[in-house]
C-alpha cells in the first residue's frame, strides 16, 4: 500500500472515530442531565477506549507526515478540515460536560455540609432497643 493510501485510511479511521466520540459525548451529556449514574461509568469507558484509538490513529499517521503538510495537500485537506472541525466540537461538548459535572459535585458537597452541620447540631441516643434517635437537646455540659 503506497503511503498516500495508507495516510488516507488513517485520515478515514480517525475522523470516524472522532465521530463516534462526539456522539458519545452527546449521549454523555444526557447521561448527566438524566443523573443516570449507573450508565455513566460504562460511558466514561468507552470514552477512554475512543480516546486511546484516537491517540493511537494520530501517533501512527505522524509517522508519515506532518499536519501542516496534510493541510496543503489537495486530496488531504478537506478532510483534515472535517477532522480539526471534530476535534472542536468534541472538545467543547467535552467541557460542557466537564462544567455540569463540577456543578453537581459543588451541589453534593453543599448538600453533604449541610448535613453535617445538622447532625452536629444534634445528639445521637440510643433507645432501650438499640435503635438512634437524634436530639436537638443539649445535655446540659458546657466546655
Amino acid at each position: 500500500m503506497k503511503d498516500a493510501d495508507k495516510i488516507s485510511s488513517l485520515l478515514t479511521r480517525q475522523e470516524m472515530e472522532l465521530t463516534n466520540l462526539n456522539g458519545l459525548l452527546c449521549n454523555e451529556l444526557e447521561i448527566l442531565k438524566n443523573r443516570d449514574l449507573s450508565v455513566l461509568e460504562q460511558a466514561s469507558a468507552d470514552k477512554e477506549a475512543l480516546l486511546t484509538k484516537i491517540n493511537q490513529l494520530d501517533k501512527e499517521i505522524s509517522h508519515y507526515t506532518s499536519l501542516e503538510q496534510l493541510k496543503e495537500e489537495p486530496t488531504h485537506s478537506e478532510q483534515v478540515t472535517r477532522i480539526i472541525s471534530l476535534l472542536h466540537e468534541c472538545k467543547q461538548q467535552n467541557e460542557v460536560n466537564g462544567q455540569i459535572i463540577n456543578n453537581s459535585q459543588i451541589a453534593i458537597n453543599r448538600f453533604k455540609n449541610m448535613l453535617q452541620k445538622s447532625i452536629s447540631n444534634n445528639t445521637m441516643t440510643y433507645d432501650s432497643k438499640g435503635k438512634t434517635s437524634i436530639s436537638n437537646k443539649s445535655i446540659g455540659i458546657k466546655a
